[in-house]
């Protein structure tokens, strides 16, 4: 399978089988072509766990945006990611998992997705504490992505 868009529903797939997905993406081996996949399950996962060995890097939403172009009913439609988890693959493409999604290039974070980071960052240094999410959703972005930094 190597599709642009992957979209699941109510998957019942372990942590360890989201993680050998985006590591064999990573890796190069699978899905050249993948542009966006959204992982919906039927329970929480830890994130954590899923991106075990990634390389991952939780990004600041308020300093952190990407352009992404999206197909919609009326043709391409711009959109900005900002913030979530960066993994790179071996070609340099970018995966961004769980960033916020905005419409506009001005929107910045709100006081909600700021606070969500912050606890999720929080979760995210803790040796203990789980982060637990039941949908994963990767936007890939080619290798000359320019990351706007604020």
């Amino acid at each position: 399978m190597d599709s642009e868009l992957i979209l699941t529903y109510k998957v019942d797939w372990p942590a360890d089988d989201l993680n050998v997905f985006l590591r064999s993406w990573q890796e190069g081996k699978t899905n050249r072509r993948l542009r966006q996949v959204n992982f919906v399950m039927c329970s929480e996962r830890n994130v954590k766990e899923v991106l075990k060995g990634l390389g991952g890097e939780l990004m600041d939403p308020r300093t952190t945006k990407l352009k992404i172009r999206e197909d919609s009913l009326y043709g391409y439609e711009d959109k900005w990611i900002c913030g979530g988890i960066h993994i790179r693959r071996n070609d340099e493409r970018l995966a961004v998992i769980n960033g916020y999604k905005h419409s506009e290039e001005d929107e910045n974070a709100d006081e909600r997705d700021i606070q969500e980071y912050l606890n999720e960052r929080e979760m995210w240094n803790s040796e203990e504490s789980s982060w637990l999410k039941e949908a994963f959703v990767v936007y890939i972005f080619p290798p000359s992505s320019s990351l706007k930094e604020d």
